[in-house]
Order: C-alpha cells, then sequence, then structure tokens
C-alpha cells in the first residue's frame, strides 16, 4: 500500500512537472533573427517606436506609399521600373504581422508587391519579444493583441492622415491575431491571414505530438493551465474560430498551404467555415508552413495585391 501510494505520488509528480515545463515551452519564443531591413530593398522607411496596451516599447518601420523605389530587391526582383517614385501620399495603411519565433523582416520580401502596388502605407512591427521589441514570452495571442493594440494607437495619434482606411496582413500566429483582432477593432476594414491556427489548444496539441512526442491527455490541458495562471489570463478566450465570424461584412482573405505541417488543413476548413461572406481563400497545393510565396510567387502576389486593390484602394478611390 505504502509502495503504490509513493508510485502514485511520484507519476503526479512526473505528470505535473512535464506539464508545467510545457507551459514554459509554450511561452517561450524561439528566436530566427531575419536581418532584411527595408534599406535592402531600397525604400524610405521611418524607424518607429510605440507602447503596447500594456505599456512594452515596440518596434517598427512605417513605410510610405511615397517612398523611394530600388530597381531589384534582395531577391532579385524589380520592384519598380527604374526606382521612380510611387503614387502621392496615401490615406490607406496595411498593418504586417509576423509569426512567432521570427520578426518584422520576415515579412519583407512577401509584400514587396503591396510596396511596389504604391497606394498603400505599410506598418510592419516586432510583436513583444521579438526582434527590438520588449518582452521575454508569448501567450500564442492574447497578450499580442495588446502589441495589435498599441500598432493601431500610434497609427491614430501619429499617423491620422495615412490611416484613413486601414488593412491588416499577418502570418500564422499574426494572421490569428489579425483575425481575432479585426473581429475586437473594426476599423480594420479588410484582413489576409496566411496559415493562421484555429485554437491554441489545439495547435498546442498538435506541437506536442510533433516536436515531443507528448499525448494530449493529460499534458496539454495541464500544460495551458499552468501557461494561464503564469501569464495571468484565459489563453482559451483566443478563438480565431469564433472571432472570424464576426468580422463580415469586413472583407476575409485565408491563405493555405496544403502540406503545411504546423497549421494542418482542418484549421484551414474549421476557418473558412465559420467565416462569413465576403471571404476569399487560396489553398497552395505541396506547400509547407510559409512557402505558399516561394511555391508560386507570380498567383501570390497577383491575390494579395488583388484583395487589397478591390477591399482598400478602389474605396478609398471612389471615395
Amino acid at each position: 500500500m505504502v509502495l503504490a501510494a509513493w508510485i502514485l505520488g511520484g507519476l503526479m509528480v512526473f505528470v505535473l512537472g512535464l506539464s508545467y515545463y510545457g507551459s514554459l515551452e509554450m511561452t517561450r519564443i524561439p528566436y530566427f533573427a531575419v536581418p532584411y531591413t527595408p534599406t535592402d530593398f531600397g525604400w524610405d522607411c521611418e524607424e518607429v517606436s510605440f507602447p503596447s496596451e500594456d505599456g512594452l516599447r515596440l518596434t517598427g518601420w512605417f513605410v510610405p506609399a511615397s517612398g523611394q523605389l530600388a530597381d531589384g530587391d534582395p531577391s532579385g526582383q524589380p520592384l519598380h521600373p527604374k526606382g521612380v517614385r510611387a503614387h502621392r501620399a496615401s490615406a490607406i495603411t496595411l498593418i504586417v504581422q509576423h509569426g512567432i519565433g521570427s520578426n518584422h523582416g520576415d515579412m519583407l520580401q512577401n509584400t514587396a508587391c503591396l510596396v511596389r502596388e504604391g497606394r498603400l502605407n505599410l506598418l510592419y512591427y516586432n510583436f513583444r519579444g521579438h526582434g527590438d521589441s520588449q518582452g521575454r514570452l508569448t501567450s500564442l495571442g492574447p497578450l499580442e493583441l495588446l502589441d495589435l493594440a498599441g500598432a493601431l494607437r500610434f497609427l491614430r495619434e501619429k499617423k491620422p492622415h495615412a490611416s484613413r482606411r486601414l488593412g491588416i496582413y499577418g502570418h500564422s500566429l499574426g494572421a490569428a491575431v489579425a483575425i481575432v483582432g479585426a473581429a475586437r477593432f473594426k476599423q480594420l476594414e479588410a484582413v489576409a491571414a496566411e496559415s493562421p491556427f484555429a485554437s491554441i489548444s489545439q495547435t498546442v496539441r498538435l506541437f506536442a505530438r510533433i516536436y515531443h512526442g507528448i499525448p494530449y491527455f493529460p499534458y496539454v490541458p495541464l500544460a495551458i493551465f499552468f501557461a494561464s495562471l503564469r501569464l495571468r489570463l484565459r489563453l482559451g478566450q483566443f478563438n480565431p474560430v469564433e472571432a472570424i465570424s464576426q468580422i463580415a461584412p469586413r472583407p476575409v482573405f485565408l491563405i493555405q498551404g496544403g502540406r503545411d505541417l504546423r497549421i494542418p488543413m482542418s484549421d484551414f476548413q474549421k476557418l473558412w467555415a465559420a467565416a462569413r461572406e465576403p471571404k476569399e481563400r487560396w489553398l497552395v497545393p505541396g506547400a509547407d508552413h510559409g512557402d505558399p510565396w516561394l511555391m508560386d510567387r507570380e498567383e501570390y502576389e497577383k491575390r494579395l495585391v488583388g484583395f487589397f486593390k478591390r477591399t482598400l484602394i478602389e474605396k478609398e478611390v471612389a471615395g
């Protein structure tokens, strides 16, 4: 009996300990620096900083629509004929959000097409704990919403003439935050989301199995519980599937790789089913996480630019 009690106690300690360690892994930022800056692409830009809603200093770049464009970018693609200046100052700003473990430089290559278009300002910024922004932990979404709130306040207070219309484009974590953020912040008129996850719990479940070989029960629910305690919030309240149904009548564009090992097709299908019209989708066969632009650059740029032309630029031109 005593031995059984010791064994049971040891198992409980092991399960709780492993689950707590899992909560640490959930909030740890696996940082992979991307060295590109707008100057590498020949773009005019303003280095900016602003506070998140809870007071962390976030860093970013504001790339104006009228910025000087170079003949090429680091990927060898032409940006604008003869490096001429783009259109007059624009009243439309697009917020660009990166994925976990990356930084704002990671988003420059696949959004160069939006700079080439010439009628969009772009605000690239680092989430908390990424790049030069303050912070040490990620919350997989809830706290990053406070970062987006800070970006919106910055535009409202510092760039009012450049942000009469606002859109948002995000990748992975940035895409999930864009979806939930658009449901909360009605001034976001158009949302493009590449590889967003449908729920935190299912994403943690998948990552635990793929990267650590850990079963869902009891470890994942306990890890989420411990992470919620440590962050002093309820991670389960961050729900992209529920949020995407609240964005209409504003348009949503979902992009997904057909062989994405991190964000499975089931997440894409759940989000698409929950979204209301107007909505668009593009599934890229054979593309893994972050690869749609690499797999079919021409089509990617055509669809992304076309979406924001229809939903932001043409509306602004029409007055």
